[in-house]
């Protein structure tokens, strides 16, 4: 089974719990190190307009339900209920080759996007992008967002200093072809308080940081792994 065919089947089984949970799939990745590691990531579904009663296949009145409690994130509560019905339903299917790891987590404030039109909502904030090949002399792109197209993306190249400060780079925006990407996710700027008695920008700063998504792991093994038929 090839990679994109398991993706589509745990999409399958985990949809019906979290939905029900009033969340949505953020995205689905596979990673062989040592073992195969199988991460779920899951988020609250955007606010849906009049126009739109549902969002990705999540009910109204689950979303309204996760959006009155004020909800911004997947409670840990949440990751684990959606790894145990998870996990069990991966063995009953008997899917996963050997053994594995589950991991169910919040994309995080660094989110990988999986999909182009992820991206809509962060315009404006740094991205990098991880390209299968060299792309107008880089192989990786770091930038402000600046718009989307049918197919691509669109960044005005730009770098971090230790503080966390935005330099722009001296050459035009850029466009890269979804296709051509892969790996994009945003880049959290995280900042240090000033120390009292400091400027602004005169500390050391810590740069950037990536903030731990809530995450509940489960480590699993196949049938054939535990030597049943």
């Amino acid at each position: 089974m090839n990679e994109h065919a398991l993706e589509q089947i745990v999409m399958d089984l985990a949809e019906p719990v979290v939905h029900a949970l009033g969340l949505q799939i953020w995205g689905i990745e596979i990673s062989q190190a040592g073992r195969t590691i199988l991460r779920l990531f899951v988020d609250v579904p955007p606010v849906a307009s009049d126009a739109d009663s549902s969002v990705d296949g999540v009910c109204d009145n689950d979303m309204q339900d996760v959006l009155a409690a004020g909800q911004i994130s997947a409670s840990i509560d949440q990751c684990e209920d959606i790894s145990r019905h998870l996990g069990l339903a991966l063995e009953v299917e008997d899917v996963m080759p050997g053994a594995y790891i589950l991991e169910v987590s919040t994309p995080g404030l660094s989110r990988r996007f999986f999909r182009l039109t992820q991206m809509a909502p962060y315009l404006g904030d740094m991205i990098e992008a991880r390209l299968h090949m060299t792309y107008e002399g880089r192989r990786i792109w770091r930038g402000k967002l600046q718009s989307l197209e049918d197919s691509g993306f669109i960044l005005a190249p730009a770098s971090l200093t230790p503080q966390g400060d935005i330099v722009p780079d001296d050459i035009p925006p850029i466009r890269l072809p979804w296709d051509a990407a892969r790996r994009v996710s945003r880049i959290h700027i995280f900042r240090q308080p000033v120390k009292p008695g400091k400027g602004s920008g005169k500390g050391k700063g810590s740069g950037t940081g990536r903030k731990s998504p809530l995450r509940d792991v489960t480590e699993n093994t196949s049938r054939e792994d535990r030597g049943e038929a």
